[in-house]
């Protein structure tokens, strides 16, 4: 089975990230495939490269790019909900000059058909909020 997730959940203040990975991890131990994780609304956060936890917290950019570099597994940031928040790639920052952007170069940018798209090749879209 093939699964596309979903999700919406901001950093440090949802279970969203933390629970999308552990299932997308427990789904590809069980044999099962991911085609993308999208990153939308709030959950876009978690792209940010300049976030910085404590030594005790869950670092969800560093192990979401783990999960991604180990199972090839696409990190997508919807780029209208990563624009209004202040999260962008250099190539988008660039655009409104404003120098350096702060997403984590594992994620892409993507609009919501990235997301329509995913869903229709997948057996199942599961959302995190």
């Amino acid at each position: 089975m093939t699964f596309n997730l979903l999700v919406s959940g901001a950093l440090y203040s949802s279970q969203s990230a933390y629970n999308a990975l552990r299932f997308s991890q427990a789904a590809i131990a069980d044999g099962h495939s991911i085609s993308q994780v999208f990153f939308y609304q709030d959950g876009v956060s978690q792209a940010n490269r300049l976030s910085m936890p404590l030594d005790d917290e869950f670092n969800a950019l560093e192990r979401w790019a783990e999960f991604s570099d180990t199972n090839s597994v696409p990190l997508v940031v919807c780029i209208s909900a990563g624009e209004r928040r202040g999260i962008m790639s250099d190539a988008q920052a660039g655009e409104y000059q404003l120098g350096q952007g702060n997403s984590h170069a594992g994620f892409s940018v993507a609009g919501l058909g990235a997301l329509h798209e995913a869903s229709l090749s997948s057996d199942r879209t599961v959302t995190f909020k």
